[in-house]
């Protein structure tokens, strides 16, 4: 019989945040956003178009490869920069930050960028409890699932629709209507309807095969299972030191992020630098894809496998 993998504590970022900055006062330096993003976006953006365009009378199996190998991880930098604008580390207006996440946004032709800010800070604000947090598998999910490797293999496929769809429903907080959602349901609408019309149906697929890609069973994809739920050692929060962090503006440094929210992607490298003994026994990461793989066949991880509170009636349902 499989055993689960022996969790501790998720760590008390506010704690650790405050104990962070009394010994590192100079780590208050790197709190604030960085326009290094943003032109980073705008040249993403216009690879991805551009090699939609390249692949418009290329066959299909041209257009898989690509998007496997090339336009999944543009579009999981894509996703990164919309992180990078949840927190306002782009630019320093928030409004200028939500228009550039609606920007990037246009060429993975699925509008998340709104829903992605809102359930993300939910994240941060409710780590780990159930009904506020939106990383959190529902009951049912996590009995359907167990630890066999075929079902999590399937689920892996069915990622994308779990996490933009399933397990929002499950969210207290509900998504608010605004002026913000609207124009990102309207722009990434239009962007397909262009690509359609302009470009065909290989440019259509390409487009959204590495949507798809950068959030399922591929290493782009590693990172959602990677960050929360434990592995060996883990505490439910674990960072990742390997090369792609140099595409995902430093995501991979997720502990590093959760503990200072407000410091930009690039400069989290200079915290763990600067503070090294806070990080140094955490475990972590070195392969997005053995990860993956790790998730799969080994027995003793479940989507359980992570720190889980139920919900209490202290619970706030704000975001900031």
């Amino acid at each position: 019989m499989s055993t689960k993998v022996n969790m501790r504590p998720e760590p008390d970022h506010n704690a650790r945040r405050t104990a962070i900055l009394a010994a590192r006062p100079e780590v208050k330096e790197l709190v604030g956003p960085s326009l290094a993003t943003a032109w980073l976006g705008v040249g993403v953006v216009a690879l991805q178009f551009g090699l939609a365009v390249a692949l418009c009378h290329q066959p299909w199996w041209m257009v898989c490869l690509t998007a496997f190998c090339v336009g999944a991880f543009a579009v999981h930098c894509l996703n990164c920069i919309v992180h990078e604008c949840t927190h306002n580390l782009v630019f320093r207006s928030p409004g200028a930050n939500k228009a550039f996440a609606l920007f990037v946004n246009l060429a993975c032709l699925v509008p998340s960028a709104v829903g992605f800010r809102h359930y993300h800070l939910l994240h941060h604000h409710h780590f780990g409890v159930r009904g506020m947090d939106s990383d959190i598998p529902a009951g049912w999910e996590v009995r359907m699932v167990e630890r066999r490797p075929l079902r999590k293999l399937l689920w892996l496929l069915f990622l994308p629709i779990v996490y933009a769809v399933i397990h929002p429903l499950h969210v207290r907080a509900r998504l608010p209507r605004n002026i913000w959602l609207g124009l990102n349901v309207a722009s990434c609408l239009l962007a397909v309807i262009a690509v359609a019309w302009f470009l065909g149906w290989p440019a259509l697929l390409y487009l959204l095969l590495s949507t798809y890609l950068a959030v399922g069973p591929h290493p782009a994809g590693a990172h959602i299972v990677q960050e929360h739920i434990a592995f060996d050692g883990g505490s439910g929060m674990a960072s990742y030191y390997g090369p792609l962090n140099f595409i995902s503006v430093n995501l991979g440094f997720h502990l590093e992020h959760h503990d200072v929210p407000g410091i930009a992607g690039w400069r989290l490298p200079q915290l763990r630098r600067l503070a090294p003994d806070f990080y140094a026994s955490h475990f972590h990461h070195r392969s997005r894809t053995e990860g993956l793989l790790r998730f799969i066949f080994d027995g003793r991880i479940g989507l359980d496998s992570r720190p889980i509170r139920e919900l209490t009636a202290r619970s706030a349902y704000t975001t900031s």
